[in-house]
């Protein structure tokens, strides 16, 4: 359906209005009003990477009204929702400077690029220093290695052996290989940790498939969240390794789970996720871990990192709004949690300041 092209007598120049009629009566007309049988198709639903409503003026068009999620866009001419200007793509959500830190993590910080893009970076401390990766704050290498229960002396600090990387968690440090210590937007490729491929809204990138993956489901005019499909991205599939980015986020402290240098253990998380009243920005996570082997639950330090992981991740689904598709969703996965060799003391580069 193409409206003409329309001369208003007060000047308003001239408008071309285009709607695809599907579109326009799913998400403007009552189901009543359709009828039964005749319009019995309109009732499927459509993409929620829609636009449904375009104003043309000449060539120029925008997208009046569309299914994507707060903080995106149409864009007419990639026939797709994106971010608007000020936000940013994360793992199929759009968010703002504020909520793209948090994203990322105590310790880190979301650094734009150009084209909405960026990346989550480390924030660094005084020379020689440690950052807390579970606080945020930087620690004296002093005290993070009186804690460790190893003496420095002028000119030198801790450090870990080749492969390893020193990680600092609630004042303690631990040596862990470096595939566990990437930032939450990286995986390890085998030899560095690499940033994971940018996804359109609504899509999240597989891992296991190594392509994005979307997550939003038909819904006429509302943005849907298939959450079923989006625990199994962002978390792991069912009785599966769990993602990179979920795992990462606990196992580069493994002495919250008791894991003591050249120790290790696979732990198992069962997330149940719920959504009241089928509503993303309600939606609440609760987490449950064990020790693969035993079945025994992990250290209470060790299930507070992983809910605080679970939570971190939904939290930037909420923040995104829409519908969920049902009001339940769950996934159980393994994550492998491993510890290195001791800290030892190393000469400190700049002079140990």
């Amino acid at each position: 359906m193409v409206l003409a092209p329309w001369s208003g007598a007060v000047g308003l120049g001239t408008l071309l209005m285009r709607m695809t009629v599907r579109h326009f009566f799913q998400a403007l007309l009552p189901v009543s009003l359709l009828g039964t049988a005749a319009f019995a198709p309109l009732l499927t639903g459509c993409p929620a990477n829609s636009c449904f409503l375009e104003i043309c003026n000449g060539r120029n068009c925008r997208c009046s009204i569309s299914s994507c999620a707060d903080g995106a866009e149409y864009n007419t001419k990639r026939k797709r929702c994106q971010c608007s200007a000020g936000y940013f793509d994360i793992a199929g959500q759009c968010l703002d400077q504020a909520k793209a830190t948090e994203y990322c993590g105590p310790g880190y910080g979301w650094a734009p690029t150009a084209k909405n893009r960026g990346k989550c970076v480390k924030l660094s401390c005084r020379p020689g220093d440690s950052l807390d990766e579970r606080t945020g704050f930087c620690v004296p290498k002093e005290q993070v290695a009186q804690q460790t229960g190893v003496t420095i002396g002028q000119g030198q600090k801790l450090g870990c052996a080749a492969g390893e990387v020193l990680v600092v968690s609630g004042g303690q440090a631990a040596c862990v290989p470096q595939a566990q210590a990437c930032a939450k937007d990286e995986v390890w490729t085998g030899t560095a940790c690499q940033q994971t491929q940018a996804c359109a809204t609504g899509e999240a990138f597989d891992t296991a498939l190594g392509r994005c993956v979307p997550y939003a489901n038909s819904g006429g005019s509302e943005f849907v969240v298939n959450v079923q499909q989006w625990a199994h991205t962002t978390y792991g599939p069912p009785n599966g390794p769990g993602t990179p980015s979920f795992c990462g986020s606990f196992a580069k402290k493994p002495l919250a789970f008791g894991i003591g240098p050249g120790g290790g253990a696979l732990v198992r998380v069962t997330v149940n996720l719920s959504f009241p009243g089928n509503e993303v920005a309600r939606g609440q996570g609760v987490s449950t871990t064990v020790y693969d082997g035993s079945g025994n639950a992990v250290p209470q330090s060790g299930a507070a990192e992983v809910q605080s992981s679970v939570q971190q991740n939904l939290k930037t689904l909420m923040q995104g709004g829409g519908r969920a598709s049902s009001e339940t969703a769950t996934t159980t996965v393994k994550c492998s949690v491993l510890n290195g060799s001791k800290p030892s003391v190393v000469p400190d580069e700049i002079g140990g300041f």
